[in-house]
């Protein structure tokens, strides 16, 4: 009998440690899904770059300031500049990798156009390092 209530205390433990992790990855994701404006005044390294929630506060004035809007439907916009200094948000599609937690961004033609690593995830933070 002692077994039988040993193997159940496991496989319990075991769905939970797993149930915890699924919960985990939805909520990150739910977290990203958002407008994302970089803050380069709190920029930490050269590789780590850090973004705030859209409408968290007034950005200085800046000559560029990258802007990423992540959809629920793995949608995006990101801000594009072009050689003649023009500023325009360009659609494509996210994906996010929660064992890694990489992001990947793509273009309308399904090429990658950004990688990052996300180092710091809140309501009101997100630090991410580039990948190449």
């Amino acid at each position: 009998m002692s077994k039988k209530i040993y193997l159940a205390v496991i496989l319990t433990s075991v769905l939970m440690i797993v149930g915890c992790e699924k919960d985990d990855e939805v909520i990150k994701i739910s977290l990203i899904e958002n407008g994302w404006t970089q803050s380069s005044e709190e920029k930490a390294s050269e590789e780590i770059e850090v973004y705030r929630p859209k409408g968290y506060k007034d950005f200085p004035a800046s000559r560029y300031r990258q802007i990423f809007n992540f959809y629920s439907n793995n949608v995006c916009e990101y801000l594009v500049l072009s050689a003649n200094d023009s500023h325009y948000m360009e659609s494509g599609s996210w994906e996010y990798a929660n064992k890694t937690t990489i992001i990947k961004i793509f273009n309308s033609d399904f090429r990658m156009v950004y990688q990052f690593e996300v180092l710091e995830l809140s309501n009101n933070l997100l630090k991410m390092k580039t990948k190449k």
